[in-house]
């Protein structure tokens, strides 16, 4: 009664909600009505991208460079130490012209080393004090990303899990405004672009950051950050094939290789790294980590494992795989396997996040979520960015049943990165958990937005409207899952059952059928509902007089604890129904006995009542008897 008195609540509260906001109103008929139309199925199309681009390694290396230069030169170390990695890995050339670097010298210069420095150690406020009179265009951008990253350090410092969520970055609003006045007056370099679409992407308008990003990569397609935080935005296959013309550049492949990656076009995210080999980059390790992070997300676990081992081959101290290794390790329950990388990750560095990860894990494969919770914690302390803690410590709240720290915990994952499927379906499970099924078919929802080719997600929204009492929905569900491929084997029972529900005995006699078949031929692993499609067909075959078949699907509800009684009722009820059968036989061959002896009684009787010398009977005697 509290569930249905809590969900007519909440339905009212909706209707005043679209009635006064008509963005509530957008937002609904967007995400929740397109689960009553027909299921799109135009993810199963290929993608339409442009052909991989083509460079000389000698090119390459004075593009790099170059980006380099002007990275170093304004504090950007994150892609600075991508485009070093990428130089160190390249084919080392026999003769190349490097770029030449700056010659100007401007008042600006000895400031701007100095701020380097105080970035390293994150001292932001006293660099943007020392900013504020810079006149280049270098010690501009330095003044407003380093007021950027000060907002940026006192939000994610927040050291409640709630309250950081809750607290914004002060310096936002003033940044844009700002940076949008220095584009229209066209002050802004690529830097300034990137910056202004950082700024816009956190202020929630994410739209107006796309077009700044492409300018940006029309003034130098060298900058791989413009690129990355591109990729970043795209959030669907309509978008990407509608952006803005960008340019032809070997970078260019690099960006459909973290968008395809992203969005889960394993394929095309394959091809893009095999055209970069060829180019020559073969034994990078971030092509090599990407490899590995696509076969991970089709979880075809064993060739993850593989490249990943590869890839410490190449770099065995490298950390930012170490958590995606770590997962492997658990969901193939490999105990010996990460307890060994966790004892060579300490060994590198026990005080990076990821080391504190892969430790998380080995806790949680022995049970012992508490000590998981508390090493994720750790290493949300040493980076609260670090989306892979996020998720897994909301694991750990849901096993340990504190479902607000879990939802919690999502919730920040999906402010990292919105699309992070993990997230979304780790929240749906949780609603689900607590008997919330409007709430979690919701979540369950995006989740399969996310990944429209996983059963799972397809699945647990069958399951989902099921609870709802919405079985021609479920049964939709279930039969888009076992379009795109049921890994789990759970997809083709639940139709049955579904059918079963609707009163479709013959869409319910089919799936159960063939889920038997399959059970038997040893593609799918027998498992508790055996019994009940034995049961349902031997009710069937019974109703419908099918006597053979019906008894050899009671007798095997009997071999199972869960059919066993119903079993032996059917049994017992085919016995009667052959025995009635078998009764009725005998009645009539009884009765055709009966006949023909009266037949012949009464021929004899006739011929016993015919004297001698009378003649024979009559026609009409002969036709009365």
């Amino acid at each position: 009664r509290i569930q249905i008195l809590f969900e007519k609540i909440m339905s009212m509260v909706s209707e005043i909600e679209q009635s006064v906001d008509p963005h509530f109103l957008t937002a609904s008929s967007t995400s929740l009505t397109s689960l009553n139309n027909d299921i799109d199925e135009s993810y199963l199309s290929d993608l339409i991208l442009d052909p991989p681009a083509t460079a000389s390694l000698d090119q390459v290396r004075h593009d790099l460079c170059l980006s380099n230069m002007g990275c170093k030169q304004r504090g950007l170390h994150e892609y600075s130490t991508w485009i070093s990695e990428q130089l160190m890995y390249l084919p080392k050339p026999t003769k190349v012209k490097l770029p030449d670097p700056p010659k100007h010298w401007s008042p600006d210069s000895d400031t701007i080393e100095f701020v380097n420095q105080l970035m390293l150690s994150q001292e932001y406020l006293r660099a943007v004090t020392l900013l504020k009179d810079c006149e280049s265009k270098t010690g501009k951008f330095l003044y407003y990303y380093c007021k950027y990253l000060a907002g940026e350090k006192t939000r994610i410092e927040a050291v409640d899990i709630k309250a950081r969520r809750e607290v914004k970055n002060e310096y936002l609003d003033e940044l844009r405004l700002e940076l949008e006045n220095q584009r229209q007056n066209n002050k802004l370099d690529v830097y300034g672009l990137w910056l202004l679409a950082v700024v816009l992407t956190k202020s929630g308008m994410a739209e107006r950051a796309i077009p700044a990003l492409v300018d940006s990569l029309h003034l130098d397609m060298t900058f791989w950050g413009s690129w990355k935080e591109l990729a970043k935005l795209i959030k669907n296959k309509h978008q990407l094939q509608n952006l803005p013309v960008l340019p032809h550049h070997w970078l260019k492949n690099f960006f459909y290789v973290e968008v395809c990656q992203e969005m889960y076009y394993a394929n095309d995210a394959l091809s893009y790294i095999q055209a970069l080999n060829e180019m020559g980059m073969t034994n990078n390790p971030f092509l090599m980590s990407k490899k590995a992070e696509v076969h991970y997300t089709l979880r075809e676990y064993d060739l993850a494992k593989s490249a990943l081992k590869e890839l410490l081959e190449v770099d065995p101290n490298r950390m930012d795989i170490m958590d995606m290794y770590s997962n492997i390790l658990y969901v193939k329950e490999d105990k010996v396997g990460l307890t060994e990388l966790a004892h060579h990750a300490v060994k590198i560095d026990k005080y990076r996040p990821e080391t504190c990860c892969v430790i998380g894990n080995y806790y949680s494969m022995y049970g012992k979520h508490n000590r998981a919770i508390s090493y994720f914690q750790r290493a949300l302390k040493l980076n609260p960015e670090y989306l892979s803690a996020w998720t897994l410590m909301g694991h750990e709240f849901v096993e340990v049943k504190n479902y607000n720290m879990a939802i919690e915990c999502y919730r920040n994952a999906i402010d990292i990165n919105p699309r992070d499927y993990r997230a979304w379906y780790g929240i749906g499970q949780t609603y689900e958990i607590l008997k919330m099924y409007m709430y979690c078919l919701y979540y369950y929802m995006e989740a399969q937005r996310l990944r429209p080719t996983d059963s799972r997600m397809v699945v647990a929204l069958g399951e989902s409207y099921e609870k709802l009492e919405q079985p021609a929905k479920a049964r939709k569900c279930y039969m888009r899952a076992l379009n795109v491929g049921d890994k789990e084997d759970i997809a083709m029972i639940r139709l049955a059952r579904v059918c079963e529900t609707l009163k479709d005995d013959e869409g319910a006699v089919r799936w159960f059928s063939k889920y038997l078949d399959m059970v038997r031929s040893g593609e799918i692993e027998p498992g508790e509902d055996v019994c009940f499609a034995h049961r349902y067909l031997a009710q069937y075959y019974l109703k419908n007089q099918r006597l053979a078949e019906a008894d050899i699907h009671a007798h095997k509800c009997c071999e199972y604890k869960d059919t066993k009684n119903e079993g032996r009722a059917l049994v017992r009820q085919i016995a009667a129904h052959r025995n009635s059968e078998s009764n009725i036989k005998n009645s009539m061959s009884n009765m055709r006995r009966n006949l023909f002896q009266n037949d012949q009684s009464g021929s004899s009787s006739t011929q016993k009542r015919t004297r001698p010398g009378q003649g024979d009977a009559s026609d009409s005697d002969m036709s009365f008897s």
